[in-house]
């Protein structure tokens, strides 16, 4: 890499310094100079198609697919991608409706989509872990939106290599909701001699969350719901007991036996289901209006109408949170909030293994063409709820 030759250039012209006895130049200007030479490197100016919108909308009718100007460079710890699929999460839908704009100031057209899988065809200097021609998937950051396109722009740190024995459309499916699920299971302090309950176990992050439970965890007694036509494949997934949430009533048969609680669908009576000073995590029902700020980073700083936008929706959030969570406060459980934070190498370390020698497969439940009738329907399906593992948009052969 670049970055391994301005050393050995630094270092050279360094002892040439020493030699000369010349003490009067500071070396870092030399290597500063030396980067801003080689910062970027250029890409063609060029246009290439991506799904996106142009107002803020629930209707997924307003979604395009469209020509829009593609990244021109890469910084140097940047990655370019040609994408060959893309999975969605409803992240995707709530960002379609403007719920990010309450924390990250955007601006249109808005590009969509934050899994990907494809081919690395551009790389910056100080990238190290990959190189041209590396086959990678990960969870773009919130500033490089814009899987479900030809072309995007990654930082090194949130991917990953893909194995060679797994498929670009397996490899979407698994950024987001897996590391998600890792992540809330870890807060969470999950141990391999605990019970697990999962709300909602073929939901995106439920999948995960029931595999990872026994294939990574280690855990023997994995609770989860569904619907009947779903149980097998649950099970299949790893569950060891599964009910029925449209004949019965979960939290009457399971309550207060789960040592972790893990809710994926936003239902403020799973506490019912945990044990007396148990723990307890969510992805959908936040606690309180500090949670908020887990969205943020300083890099997308608000305007003052944005601040204030933001403020009134922590009070907001605040008040519902501090009554919806009511149930765990009585129980004395620890309820934690997780938003996913991408980790390209703890992504590869976790999963590729699991991957690669089929431990877990992911459950994809449609694969739609890179069109506009097939990215619309895509987020019909995933809007519509209920949906049975990932949908991924193929992007590329």
């Amino acid at each position: 890499m670049y970055t391994k030759h301005i050393d050995k250039i630094v270092s050279l012209f360094e002892s040439f310094l020493n030699s000369k006895g010349v003490d009067d130049i500071d070396i870092s200007d030399v290597r500063e100079a030396l980067d801003k030479l080689t910062y970027r490197e250029s890409i063609p100016d060029a246009h290439g198609e991506v799904a996106y919108v142009d107002h803020y909308t629930s209707n997924p009718a307003d979604i395009i697919v469209g020509s829009l100007p593609s990244p021109k460079n890469v910084t140097e710890t940047q990655v370019l991608i040609e994408v060959h699929a893309a999975a969605l999460n409803p992240i995707d839908y709530k960002r379609a409706e403007g719920m990010i704009s309450l924390m990250y100031p955007e601006e249109f057209p808005l590009r969509l989509g934050y899994d990907v899988a494809g081919v690395v065809t551009k790389v910056g200097i100080k990238v190290e872990r990959f190189k041209e021609g590396d086959r990678v998937y990960g969870r773009l950051s919130y500033n490089h939106a814009g899987s479900i396109g030809e072309v995007v722009v990654a930082e090194e740190s949130v991917l990953a290599h893909i194995p060679e024995s797994v498929s670009f459309t397996v490899a979407a499916a698994v950024p987001l909701a897996g590391m998600t699920a890792k992540q809330a299971l870890e807060w969470a302090g999950l141990e391999s001699d605990q019970s697990l309950f999962v709300n909602g176990g073929m939901g995106g992050v439920g999948m995960f969350a029931v595999a990872l439970a026994k294939h990574y965890f280690g855990v023997k007694e994995i609770t989860t719901t569904v619907s009947a036509g779903k149980i097998k494949l649950v099970k299949q997934m790893g569950a060891t007991k599964v009910v029925d949430y449209q004949k019965e009533s979960y939290t009457d048969v399971l309550e207060n036996t789960a040592d972790v609680v893990f809710d994926t669908v936003g239902d403020s009576e799973t506490y019912r289901v945990a044990k007396q000073n148990s723990s307890a995590v969510s992805v959908a029902l936040l606690p309180d209006g500090n949670a908020l700020d887990q969205f943020r980073h300083d890099s997308a700083p608000l305007s003052m109408f944005g601040k204030a936008k933001l403020a009134a929706a922590k009070v907001i959030v605040a008040g519902a949170g501090w009554y919806l969570t009511r149930g765990f406060r009585l129980k004395n459980i620890r309820y934690g909030y997780v938003v996913m934070s991408p980790d390209g190498c703890d992504l590869e370390k976790t999963f590729n293994p699991l991957l690669e020698n089929k431990t877990i497969k992911p459950i994809i439940s449609n694969v739609y063409p890179f069109t506009t009738d097939g990215v619309q329907s895509a987020f019909k399906e995933l809007m519509a709820g209920h949906v049975a593992g990932k949908i991924i948009i193929h992007v590329k052969d």
